[in-house]
């Protein structure tokens, strides 16, 4: 990734490179460097010639990479003293960014840790461990003890993404976490991302998103949303996306509804294609022990402000058949 960003700056010209400039500036939020570089690569495509194998110009997604950086947490990923949560369980805080250096300290799952944010100049630190390769993050902050640490954290045990919400419906908020699978990547088409939920830094359910990129070889922007249906009661959704820009844009998005005991994958596309991965009809039942009736959804489409709509229809409990997807890959 970075021998390509080394070859974009020599390609710029010094016309597209204030063109670049003018958008950072009047972007609504601080736009880290990694972020700088993706934008750079979008203004880029209006640089380059015309070829008809380039069917997917990210030039067409220009309002939607605005919509989705404004809710994306990736500025926080890479801007200096914003708050990183610990996405693995007992994760090593080590002395200096690599595997072999000494251990600091162990951290707990949803613990906060403060980024130090590399400067631009520096080289970043990766490294590669069970398949996936990522950044070291120089972090500080207290640990379980409560004695203060400075060390670094092997990106796949930070958070790319992070939300508190009231997901199963107790009335209390849950902490919703996106972040690289803790599955082994033996082989190319091994990607996955995973979602964590916790409950008072407690992990009470968890889910493999298949397919989704979010580790830093990528070059893509993590999205979390968690949605709830003002139309149907107990209709709560985790979306997990992915946004890789470039002359080729792809759009990932995988959406799971909270059954009352997990999460339940029900929709996934990959949008710049118009390819359906997976679908199928889910039940929703805001009360499953008494209701009568019960909303059996699937996936509608979306709105013009990029939320998903979901089709539902009330039917009798006694009605309902376990559905299997529609359509899976």
């Amino acid at each position: 990734m970075n021998t390509f960003f080394k070859s974009l700056g020599n390609i710029l010209q010094s016309q597209s490179v204030q063109q670049v400039r003018r958008h950072i500036r009047s972007f609504p939020k601080p736009i880290p460097m990694r972020t700088n570089f993706l934008l750079a690569t979008l203004l880029l495509c209006h640089t380059l010639p015309n070829n008809a194998q380039n069917h997917l110009v990210s030039q067409d997604y220009g309002e939607f990479f605005d919509w989705f950086h404004e809710r994306s947490q990736v500025h926080q990923l890479y801007s200096d003293r914003t708050t990183l949560y610990i996405f693995t369980d007992q994760a090593n805080v080590r002395k200096t960014p690599s595997g072999k250096a000494e251990v600091v300290t162990q951290l707990p799952i949803g613990t906060a840790v403060c980024n130090i944010a590399y400067k631009n100049e520096q080289k970043l630190p990766v490294a590669e461990i069970n398949g996936y390769g990522d950044l070291w993050f120089h972090v500080s902050g207290r640990d379980a003890q409560g004695k203060p640490f400075t060390g670094y954290v092997w990106g796949a045990n930070i958070a790319k993404g992070w939300r508190e919400a009231d997901v199963t419906g107790d009335g209390k908020s849950e902490f919703v976490m996106l972040g690289v699978s803790s599955q082994p990547r033996k082989q190319l088409k091994d990607i996955n991302a995973e979602i964590r939920v916790l409950q008072n830094r407690r992990l009470v359910s968890q889910a493999t998103v298949p397919g989704l990129c979010i580790f830093e070889d990528c070059a893509a922007s993590p999205l979390l949303r968690v949605m709830q249906s003002r139309a149907t009661p107990g209709l709560t959704i985790i979306e997990a996306s992915a946004m890789t820009i470039g002359c080729m844009t792809g759009i990932d998005k995988v959406f799971f509804y909270w059954n009352g005991s997990g999460l339940e994958r029900v929709y996934q596309a990959e949008y710049s294609t118009q390819t359906e991965v997976y679908r199928k009809k889910f039940v929703v039942a805001p009360n499953r022990h008494a209701a009568a009736t019960v909303q059996v959804c699937e996936y509608g489409g979306e709105d013009r402000g990029y939320n998903p709509i979901w089709n539902c229809k009330t039917v009798p409990v006694s009605a309902v058949q376990v559905s299997k997807p529609i359509a899976a890959k």
